[in-house]
């Protein structure tokens, strides 16, 4: 840490692992050196099957003087072995996760590292995400109605949600935060074999549960966008193993309609059941289906065809 006109000013590492799309990836880098407060490093997790963005990375870091660190891999890690190791090589203090198809707002970094600066006990820091889409244009109407959704509103930077309700809803985002390394060697990626492809919520979702002090500010952060790759993700099993992550962590709700295990597991059972068919356990889709969290929809036209969907 070094200190510039009385403010102690950290080092912060973000890191972006990609797979073939360095169109996207250049932009996420710009939005990284456009930062009011720039990072100490950037580090790129190449799991691309072509040179490409090898190509593009020696471009940058040819003309910045920010040191940019890259990492071919060969064969391809996935996902969370491809995250791990980009924690694992970064020297910031901070860190941040940047997926190679989203944005930082250019004010990103200062405000959440000042988060950091005004309460030594913080240990991860988030904001809200707008929509955008593959041109970069940004939905106003939905990105509201995503952050009402996931709780990033005005009204819980004051009333802030416990740890494991943030991570269990998800008011910790999938990426854009930023995290004391502390924390990160601890709690790490978990593999595909373990979790399926809900290694954003899983991480999230242990953060909550291990207690640390995650801050949430009402301010927009990054820019969440929505392409054909990101819709193909969503018909993964993410659904399904989030609900298993949460019911095998052994965590139960109460009887209030708004406890965040409750309002999670009924929002997650209707695609956990689609999921779990798709991934031929149907008996485990029965199990949802009749399950309190469920119950309420079996009578509604989507449960219906959720029960002819198992049933078929």
């Amino acid at each position: 840490m070094f200190k510039i006109s009385g403010f102690f000013l950290m080092k912060i590492t973000v890191c972006i692992p990609t797979y073939n799309r360095p169109d996207l990836l250049k932009e996420a880098m710009d939005s990284c050196l456009s930062q009011t407060f720039l990072p100490f490093e950037i580090l790129i997790g190449d799991d691309s099957t072509n040179n490409e963005t090898r190509e593009l990375v020696e471009t940058y870091k040819d003309a910045s003087a920010i040191d940019i660190g890259y990492f071919k891999n060969e064969p391809p890690l996935g996902q969370a072995a491809n995250v791990n190791g980009l924690f694992k090589n970064a020297s910031g203090e901070k860190i941040v996760l940047l997926h190679d198809d989203d944005l930082l707002m250019e004010t990103a970094l200062e405000k959440m590292m000042k988060c950091f600066q005004s309460d030594n006990t913080i240990q991860a820091v988030y904001g809200k995400q707008y929509i955008i889409d593959e041109r970069g244009v940004v939905n106003k109407k939905h990105s509201e109605e995503l952050n009402t959704y996931y709780f990033r509103t005005a009204y819980y930077s004051t009333n802030k949600l416990s740890p494991l309700e943030a991570g269990m809803v998800q008011q910790f985002p999938n990426d854009c935060y930023m995290v004391d390394r502390t924390v990160i060697e601890k709690i790490n990626y978990r593999s595909k074999t373990e979790i399926g492809h809900a290694g954003d919520f899983d991480f999230g979702f242990r953060l909550g549960v291990s207690g640390i002090n995650l801050h949430f500010i009402n301010a927009y952060t990054a820019k969440y966008r929505i392409t054909e790759s990101s819709i193909a993700r969503n018909r993964t099993d993410s659904g399904y193993q989030a609900f298993r992550i949460i019911q095998q962590a052994g965590i139960t709700a109460n009887s209030k309609k708004t406890d965040p295990v409750n309002l999670i597991l009924k929002r997650k059972a209707p695609v956990a059941i689609l999921q779990a068919v798709e991934k031929g356990k149907r008996r485990e889709a029965l199990n949802i289906y009749f399950s309190k969290w469920h119950r309420n929809k079996i009578l509604t036209l989507g449960g219906i065809r959720r029960l002819i969907n198992i049933i078929s």
